[in-house]
């Protein structure tokens, strides 16, 4: 688990490089630049790139136009020429001209039926047709039986032609002499006959005519646009022209190596030497725990100085929920799943690393599909056992199960603080360290309660009930946690003395202290649902195992129907209820967050 390192690089270079220097840094795909204003002080006298961005608007009219006549732009590797702004709009106006977008014919909305018999239609040129004195040509659809009834009007003087047809309609064109025009129409309307407009101009060919012009136009227009998109980036010093953001330890090199031939100069700081921006965090994880970065992303990505919790939390997860989900059978199709899908997202590599602890809980418990008596057999051989290692349905284990859970949940609820600890200590915040409820205080009151509950339990008694034991390690933690803000103050050479006085700082955290109190038991019957989640799926699955034996021949698509139902079901609930424990019962404890993702310019334009 590890959060990559980055390194601070400005790029320096004159007015007359700027633009090709900010094309190299945007097509890297290396840098996450950092805004001009974040970098601006009274010291360096720095100033900001204040230009509207023209070419936007020309980006978005000639995608408008592609839009209107079905085209495609293309981005080509390098744009023939410059164009000025009035060469830029004179062509805008003579490409709307040419393709004909002011024409009512162009804005209809056709089908793709429509369009098949335009097509066909074509052949014979549109601006042929139009162009036509004498002939009047009708385009359209028609009924099928419509269409057959065409044949009762031979001795007209009009001639037809089908175009296409699907199970409905019928696609033709019809051509007479304006002379019999009026009566022709009155026929084909009683046909019920719906004409579509013939395009007065042939679009598909002024297109091809028109497509390489649009396209290098296209490509200088967004090229131009990136280019003012990154002026807010720029920071003007002393007449020198600044790109400045992170770049990943390991590709700095790189980075400065995309700029050979170009008259850039190069800075490299490390990130905690420029206090005044936020580095990025982009994590690194292996194949076990990186699926899990998804469910760290969605509460907040660790601040760049910080530590990575994505192993803690993978198998944290993985173990709650194969406990929650013991069946070796269904395990394995999770498992399965998961390796199969793992590149459609990282939910899939999530699914598949529970697979696994739910096929190892599943052999555990001896639960296969529901067949909770199909694994004993390798029970009794492996682990010298009557029946099985442990019967999940056993009214016995029950309080086994329960218990069991909560002291899970209080090794983690520990863990989590020792991980607090470790990481308050890493950023000198000795008050919080030693003094807070997740800190050694409360490490030392929390351990102290369990062991004791620990010894009552098993034994009947606990030799750490006596009051000695009691003020060391219940009396002075709890002091430490009323007194933490006075305590913090000392530590750092301040007085103890809080400034709303001692009354009301006594009266706050003394209900604070009890609110840690309540909190301490409330978080460990949360883990409570760890066991009560195992004899929810044992029952479920008891219950479909009975749906079986009830159907008689029809019990394997019982079988396999049930099985699917529990996995949907109950992996979804027991997925959110391992997460909300991750979150409220773990993250909270030793987690803030508050990072930033590490963006590059290119994957954000990818995207």
């Amino acid at each position: 688990m590890a959060i990559v390192k980055m390194k601070f690089v400005s790029a320096c270079t004159d007015q007359e490089h700027l633009n090709q220097m900010l094309l190299t840094g945007l097509h890297s795909g290396m840098l996450h630049a950092v805004p001009a204003t974040n970098l601006i002080t009274e010291e360096n006298g720095g100033q900001v790139i204040s230009i509207d961005n023209p070419y936007q608007g020309y980006v978005d009219a000639l995608k408008t136009m592609a839009r209107a006549v079905g085209a495609k732009l293309s981005v080509l590797e390098h744009p023939s020429r410059t164009y000025t702004a009035s060469e830029i709009e004179e062509i805008l106006k003579k490409l709307n001209e040419v393709l004909g977008l002011d024409s009512d014919a162009q804005a209809q909305t056709l089908s793709p039926d429509d369009e098949k018999a335009l097509d066909e239609l074509s052949v014979c040129g549109f601006e042929k047709m139009n162009a036509c004195q004498y002939l009047n040509f009708g385009f359209g659809r028609m009924p099928k039986e419509g269409f057959k009834k065409l044949s009762m009007y031979r001795e007209e003087r009009f001639v037809h032609h089908r175009l296409n047809e699907n199970a409905q309609y019928v696609w033709l064109v019809y051509v007479t002499s304006d002379t019999y025009a009026a009566k022709t129409e009155r026929i084909f309307q009683s046909l019920f006959f719906e004409p579509i407009p013939i395009p007065k101009i042939d679009l598909r060919a002024r297109l091809a005519q028109s497509q390489a012009e649009m396209d290098d136009l296209y490509t200088y227009c967004l090229q131009q646009a990136e280019i003012y998109s990154l002026y807010p980036y720029v920071i003007v010093l002393d007449s020198k022209q600044v790109l400045a953001g992170y770049v990943r330890e390991e590709d700095v090199d790189a980075y400065e190596a995309a700029f050979k031939g170009q008259p850039v100069d190069f800075r490299l700081k490390d990130p905690s030497q420029v206090p005044q921006c936020k580095c990025p965090t982009l994590l690194k994880n292996g194949w076990f725990a990186r699926p899990f970065e998804l469910f760290v992303s969605m509460y907040s990505l660790p601040a760049y100085d910080d530590f990575d919790p994505t192993m803690f939390l993978a198998i944290t997860y993985c173990l709650m929920f194969g406990i929650m989900f013991g069946d070796m059978g269904q395990g394995l199709v999770l498992l399965i799943i998961g390796l199969v899908f793992e590149k459609k997202g990282k939910l899939f590599g999530v699914i598949g690393r529970c697979g696994i602890t739910s096929t190892i809980f599943g052999f555990l418990f001896g639960s296969l599909f529901g067949y909770e008596d199909a694994l004993n057999p390798i029970h009794q051989k492996l682990f010298h056992v009557r029946e099985k290692l442990f019967d999940v349905l056993a009214n016995s284990n029950t309080m086994t199960l329960l218990l069991g859970a909560v002291a899970i949940g209080a090794l983690l609820i520990l863990s989590s603080m020792a991980l607090n600890i470790w990481n308050r200590g890493r950023h000198k915040q000795w008050g919080e360290m030693l003094f807070s409820q997740n800190g050694i205080a409360g490490v030392i009151f929390y351990g102290f309660v369990i062991a004791a509950a620990s010894g009552f339990i098993l034994k009947g008694s606990s030799p750490l009930l006596k009051p000695v034991f009691i003020i060391l390690f219940a009396g002075v933690p709890l002091v430490c946690f009323i007194m933490k803000g006075a305590f913090s103050r000392r530590l750092e050479g301040k007085p103890m003395k809080p400034d709303e006085g001692w009354g009301g700082y006594f009266t706050e955290n003394i209900f604070e202290a009890l609110e840690i109190l309540l909190s301490f038991v409330t978080n460990s019957m949360s883990y409570l649902r760890v066991g009560g989640f195992v004899l929810s799926h044992a029952g479920m699955m008891l219950v479909v195992m009975t749906l079986v034996e009830m159907t008689g021949k029809g019990g394997i698509p019982v079988l396999i129907f049930g099985n699917l139902f529990v996995m949907v079901l109950e992996g979804l609930i027991v997925g959110i209820q391992t997460l909300r424990l991750e979150y409220y019962e773990m993250f909270s404890r030793y987690y803030t967050g508050g990072g930033i993702a590490y963006k590059a310019f290119a994957a954000a334009e990818a995207e």
